[in-house]
């Protein structure tokens, strides 16, 4: 029986055991443990995994949100942030980005959080959540298309060093076509409705209706709501991928996700089904399909895209939902489900640690050494020295 199991295993069927372990006996899952551990005992890449030496980082975060937040007071990764400022002495400037607006509209509140970040005199990264990396690559369009003096905010020794991607949108969702479908339907069938029921309604009812849906759809909120939705749809996709010029040598870390059903909230379940049903596929976080999270287009092939591609660094695919760096934002939506399962309570850390110190690592960040005088900073691998007065 161990024979046949070690047999199973390297016929490539592992990832069927830790899937579905009900169908192995105990024997063959125990051994499929331990051949995994040999391997990854093996794997260079596994060195990664040890702490970084102790000391303070020449960096600063500026974070981009996703399609629904409240800006400069968001809370998103609040409690991973703070440790990292306290553990590293990195400090996240948050963009004041709004609630469904444009990328243009964002991304300019991204600049700005930029400018202050330059102030700081050091290195920065850009963290994007959902939409929130569309609009940081579209900031860095902004600016690497601008101005000498906003390309300086990317190129200087102050400048753009690395990003980071958590569940990113930038290649839309399977959510935007499937709803614009499903718009176009319903205005038919309103239409439909309401040529039946003018039969039965005075002029002036009528006048008054058509005038009030008319002001809401000529409202600015509303046009508003229609600009931050174009990102989702495949022609805004298109426009946003056609538009981006990047820096060719930033490299980018991306998180991605896959849900299960044990791990997956309460408020999440029928966006999930929808998901599923409308992609054809159960690999996704509930909003963003895992081949389209990553840090280069996937439908739209320029130079730029090529050059986006080089530099993504790719990442395993974690187990967790696109809500995952929520906490205190969500409390409204935590069910007694949620609570038992531990839904929301998933670690924070992973969605930034690991991007800061793997830079750190191969030297994209570099350390900062205070001396005993407190007076000087030395960059280490840089030789540049610098005199705090």
């Amino acid at each position: 029986k161990l024979d046949g199991s070690i047999t199973a295993l390297s016929q490539g069927s592992d990832d069927d055991i830790f899937q579905n372990p009900q169908n192995y006996s105990e024997q063959e899952v125990v051994d499929a443990i331990l051949d995994e551990r040999e391997a990854m005992r093996i794997d260079p890449l596994v060195r990664l995994l040890i702490e970084n030496e102790p000391g303070l980082y020449n960096f600063t975060v500026v974070s981009a949100m996703g399609v629904i937040t409240e800006g400069k007071r968001g809370r998103e990764l609040s409690a991973a942030l703070k440790r990292l400022e306290e553990e590293r002495d990195v400090q996240t400037i948050r963009s004041d980005t709004g609630t469904a607006r444009s990328f243009e509209f964002n991304a300019s509140k991204i600049e700005e959080a930029i400018q202050t970040a330059v102030k700081l005199q050091k290195p920065y990264g850009l963290l994007g959540y959902s939409q929130g990396c569309a609009n940081a690559l579209t900031a860095e369009t902004l600016l690497l298309s601008g101005t000498p003096s906003q390309q300086r905010m990317l190129s200087s020794d102050s400048g753009l060093v690395c990003r980071q991607l958590l569940f990113a949108a930038v290649n839309g969702s399977i959510h935007g076509p499937a709803t614009d479908m499903k718009v176009h339907r319903l205005i038919v069938m309103c239409e439909e409705f309401f040529k039946y029921q003018q039969g039965y309604f005075s002029r002036a009812f009528t006048t008054t209706v058509l005038e009030w849906i008319n002001n809401i759809l000529d409202s600015a909120p509303f046009q508003k709501f229609v600009g931050g939705a174009q990102s989702m749809l495949t022609a805004g996709g298109r426009a946003f991928w056609r538009e981006a010029q990047n820096l060719p040598h930033v490299p980018t870390c991306t998180l991605r996700g896959v849900l299960e059903n044990h791990t997956t909230p309460e408020s999440l379940e029928m966006i999930s089904n929808m998901l599923t049903k409308q992609s054809g596929s159960a690999l996704h976080d509930s909003q963003v399909h895992v081949y389209d999270a990553v840090g280069h287009p996937m439908y739209f092939r320029n130079r730029n895209g090529r050059l986006l591609e080089r530099c993504d660094m790719g990442g395993a695919v974690q187990r967790t939902h696109h809500w995952s760096p929520l906490s205190e934002e969500v409390e409204i939506l935590r069910t007694k489900r949620d609570i038992d399962q531990a839904s929301f309570d998933c670690a924070k850390d992973r969605h930034v640690f690991p991007w800061v110190d793997v830079n750190v690592r191969f030297g994209i960040i570099k350390y900062v050494q205070q001396s005993r005088k407190g007076v000087e900073s030395d960059e280490t691998g840089s030789g540049a020295t610098t005199t705090v007065r």
